[in-house]
């Protein structure tokens, strides 16, 4: 074993184990091991980029646009829709028609996209059937992977494979040189789902609760989630708008609904005003207003002024600057300035001329001539004299503070009474700025001030708080605390209508929401929908303010209820996909006719060989623009960017192995030792190696690496090195074990409320049948 050997060896093992543990995204590891060959010599500096300017990496680009066009126009929607007609009310001729229909789709274009298209279908299915999801979008994924197989287009690791045998010299496979292998693997597929497989697929559905229009609220236990609160007389809620009553800011609820005098107005919008008597239909978790109300009474006993003289005691004191002119502040805001941080003082209030601001100023554009009151401690306040942004600092006494800038309203103290559950916890945690907009401006303690408390201040029964605060904040918390949760009764039969409803969303394919937050894209605001649960993991959850910040990752279902209309229009987005029979996106059925030709028309180039693949492919794609059939801003979405990445890295690593002669190696020492025992065993090794790598590192990946094995295997033992690429073929798409494998996984499992388990035990025969299939049929079609 040369050094050579040993370092690529090392690259690939720390390539493998952040595959597995997902450390760092997979195009990321693709990057760090490009730039790990090409600083330890394994490739020449000048060859580690060639990867990305591969056939078969243009290919599988410019299949992806077309696969775009088919999706687009709604070609695929169309075939799945007529095929699913004839399916019936029986469930094994479903499970066939939608395995068969899956797996012919998944030859022709991107099996993830085909999968995404038929999974509405799906859906609609089971609810027509009554049986849950479950029972059919496993058997809709492995359908998509097995029809991945039939033809060089199906999958990236065909693709893939036949741009390796080229490149070793040894021509290319055909468009459908994988068809009579394939074909078996999805027959076989469909046999095994139809008499034995559908016994191991998991039922999660619910008998004590029927389902609703989306199909999902069984397994979202939404019954569970939602309950009701009246508004009581004198509530301090009445008159406020769902924006300043801060059910969701403060407490994490969704309004879905309200009763008033009998009549239930539903999804009510930001500006809608609440009045005493209301019955509000809220989902949410109950145990958000019993922890407020374990805050206590905050309520202080002393006299309103105290609180002004509060930020003016001990070290803590308070000054009125003005602004000079030609200063640095002005044209900035205070939020702009980071002025806390900044000037080591907290701005208490705004004066300029007759206009007055003690709350909501952070974004007020500053001029030359205001006069901010600020308070800190007063050595540092003592300091803003030598500023030149202030044309004047003056101590002001707390009596004159309060009456020219009228702090009356907005500055209170709060008191932490004994038994709080506010007692030991950290202002951070308290939440009462990004709740209820209080800003802790000091807190008095045992006769001691603490001028501007960090977040991490901890907090004790007997604090006095000195707050700023909206006109009548307080008196919010209180209104909040007097809500009475009651169960919803018969609330969720009435919250849908033919204007409002339920539905069931997840990530397309493509996506770009991956890590990001339904609070970073403004999700609430941009569709006027109330984002009620994320099913991940087999868990729902169901938390607002939890849900609001967790990173979304590509197979959450997301629960959302709101206008009809509303959920139409997020349809519209590419970045979603809406799992509902009654909204689709809007396809250009117009252009079917156009994208079915460019589709055959590409086949038959590539399948008589009349130009090379990559050609044929990048023309289909061209013309699928210039026809309409995809609009050019279309393109780059349709592109799996992080897939491209992936292969352009990783070839670098297989050509790295061939040259530094570590595939002959592990051919000579692995590989050769198992074809000692027969030419079956060393298929079946080359099929395990590649299947059980594929059930975590991505398919197309595992191609790449084990390629280079099987032709140096087929140079040293005299074998056909077509045959054996077919096993990797074969083998690189058998992800059934687990979902992480691949992205139609991925793409169904919380859709379909799976745990990894399900796929291993329903994958796992399956295995065993295509192992079969391949040691004992593949030799028949393609010869040793």
């Amino acid at each position: 074993m040369t050094g050579d050997i040993i370092i690529v060896l090392i690259i690939l093992a720390m390539a493998v184990v952040l595959f597995v543990t997902e450390w760092v995204r997979y195009d990321g590891v693709a990057i760090l091991v490009l730039l790990a060959l090409a600083i330890a010599g394994s490739v020449p500096m000048a060859s580690t980029i060639t990867g990305f300017a591969s056939p078969a990496v243009v290919t599988i680009a410019a299949v992806l646009v077309m696969s775009g066009g088919l999706y687009k126009t709604g070609v695929a929607n169309l075939i799945g829709l007529q095929v699913m007609r004839l399916a019936g009310d029986s469930y094994v001729r479903v499970t066939v028609l939608l395995m068969m229909t899956v797996g012919i789709l998944s030859g022709l274009m991107n099996n993830t996209a085909a999968t995404a298209l038929l999974l509405p279908v799906v859906l609609d299915i089971s609810r027509r059937l009554a049986i849950s999801p479950s029972r059919l979008l496993i058997p809709l994924s492995f359908g998509a992977l097995l029809g991945g197989m039939t033809t060089l287009i199906g999958t990236g690791p065909n693709i893939l494979l036949s741009s390796v045998l080229e490149r070793a010299g040894l021509g290319s496979f055909s468009l459908f040189n994988f068809t009579p292998v394939g074909a078996a693997a999805l027959l076989t597929g469909v046999a095994y789902m139809v008499f034995a497989g559908w016994r191991l697929l998991p039922d999660h559905s619910r008998a004590d609760e029927p389902a609703d229009r989306t199909g999902s609220r069984p397994r979202y236990n939404m019954s569970k989630a939602l309950f009701t609160v009246t508004l009581p007389d004198g509530s301090s809620l009445a008159g406020r708008s769902l924006i300043d009553a801060r059910l969701g800011r403060a407490l994490g609820f969704n309004l879905l609904a309200v009763r008033r005098r009998g009549r239930m107005i539903r999804a009510p919008g930001p500006a809608f005003i609440l009045k005493e008597g209301d019955l509000l239909v809220i989902e949410g978790e109950r145990e958000s207003l019993e922890r407020l109300r374990r805050w206590g009474s905050l309520a202080s006993q002393s006299p309103q002024d105290e609180s002004v003289r509060g930020l003016a005691r001990g070290s803590t004191t308070l000054v009125e600057a003005e602004i000079a002119a030609g200063s640095e502040l002005v044209g900035e805001s205070v939020l702009s300035l980071d002025f806390r941080n900044r000037y080591h003082s907290r701005v208490v209030a705004i004066r300029r001329g007759d206009e007055t601001w003690s709350s909501a100023f952070e974004a007020v554009t500053l001029e030359a001539g205001d006069f901010l009151l600020l308070t800190g401690q007063e050595d540092r306040l003592r300091q803003l004299e030598e500023h030149g942004g202030f044309s004047s600092v003056i101590r002001a006494d707390s009596e004159t503070a309060e009456h020219r800038f009228d702090l009356s309203q907005t500055t209170m103290q709060l008191r932490v009474p004994e038994g709080s559950i506010l007692d030991g916890q950290t202002l951070a945690a308290t939440r009462l700025r990004r709740a209820f907009d209080f800003t802790v401006i000091a807190i008095q303690r045992a006769g001691d001030t603490i001028a501007l408390p960090a977040a991490s201040e901890k907090l004790r029964a007997g604090d006095v708080l000195v707050t700023e605060c909206p006109p009548g904040g307080y008196s919010l918390i209180e209104a909040l605390q007097a809500l009475v949760p009651e169960d919803a009764g018969s609330a969720l039969e009435e919250l849908e209508s033919e204007k409002t409803g339920f539905a069931e969303v997840t990530l397309a394919p493509a996506s770009d929401l991956v890590g990001k937050t339904l609070h970073n894209i403004f999700f609430r605001e941009s569709y006027g929908l109330n984002l009620l649960s994320v099913w991940r993991g087999g868990v729902a959850i169901h938390s607002g303010i939890l849900v609001q910040r967790m990173a979304l990752k590509f197979g959450d279902a997301l629960l959302v209820y709101g206008p009809r209309k509303k959920i139409a229009l997020l349809a519209r987005d590419p970045r979603f996909l809406v799992l509902s029979s009654e909204v689709r996106e809007h396809f250009r059925t117009g252009k079917a006719p156009v994208a079915s030709l460019l589709m055959l028309g590409f086949i038959i180039v590539s399948s008589l060989n009349l130009v090379p693949v990559y050609i044929a492919a990048l023309a289909g794609a061209l013309l699928m623009v210039f026809t309409g059939c995809v609009r050019g801003n279309e393109v780059y979405p349709q592109i799996e960017w992080r897939v491209i990445v992936l292969l352009g890295g990783m070839l670098a690593l297989g050509l790295a192995m061939e040259e530094s002669g570590t595939a002959q190696f592990i051919a000579r020492e692995v590989v050769g030792r198992a074809a000692e025992m027969g030419p079956r065993v060393l298929i079946a090794s080359l099929f395990l190696l590649c299947g059980l790598a594929a059930q975590f590192v991505p398919t197309s990946a595992v191609a790449v690496l084990v390629a280079p094995i099987a032709l140096s295997a087929a140079s040293e033992l005299d074998i056909s090195p077509q045959a054996l690429l077919m096993v990797v073929a074969v083998g690189s798409s058998c992800a059934f074990l687990s979902p992480f494998g691949h992205p139609v996984n991925l793409l169904v499992m919380n859709v379909g409320g799976y745990k990894v388990t399900d796929y291993t035990r329903v994958g796992a025969p399956l295995f065993v049948l295509l192992m079969l299939l391949v040691v004992f049929f593949l030799p028949v079609v393609w010869p040793l």
